[in-house]
């Protein structure tokens, strides 16, 4: 039998571009709200499929690499400039653009890694309070 699990209320704050829109091209940030089930068989020793401890431990690792910092796709780093008096992080992303959909994907690949490859994730990023992204991984 298989069952989902879930945990939510993660948050990051971070800044991003979208040249394929052309109303976001300019450097914005949001707040991304995530939530994430985990999908496999209730190990009969522990009556679990994973303590929510465990999966909690693992998303909030996964999502503080993201928090608080200014996300570009991999092909614009070097393009990249920023010179000022603050302190500021770059993550790159392995996608055309730093959407929502791509952010979501990278992160729920993260969470699929780290737990070994072997629970089907799915995870729901907010962009703000209304708007939303949903991914299956893999």
């Amino acid at each position: 039998m298989k069952v989902r699990i879930g945990i939510e209320g993660f948050a990051i704050d971070s800044a991003h571009y979208t040249l394929s829109s052309p109303g976001n091209a300019q450097l914005h940030g949001h707040t991304y709200v995530i939530s994430v089930e985990i999908e496999g068989q209730v190990d009969p020793s522990s009556g679990f499929v994973m303590d929510f401890e465990i999966l909690r431990k693992t998303v909030s690792e996964v999502v503080k690499e993201w928090d608080h910092k200014l996300i570009v796709p991999a092909k614009d780093i070097d393009k990249i400039r920023v010179e000022a008096p603050f302190q500021m992080e770059i993550k790159k992303i392995n996608a055309p653009f730093a959407t929502a959909e791509y952010i979501g994907t990278e992160i729920a690949k993260e969470v699929y890694q780290r737990l070994g490859n072997k629970y089907k994730v799915n995870i729901k990023i907010y962009e703000g309070k209304d708007s939303y992204a949903e991914i299956d991984y893999p």
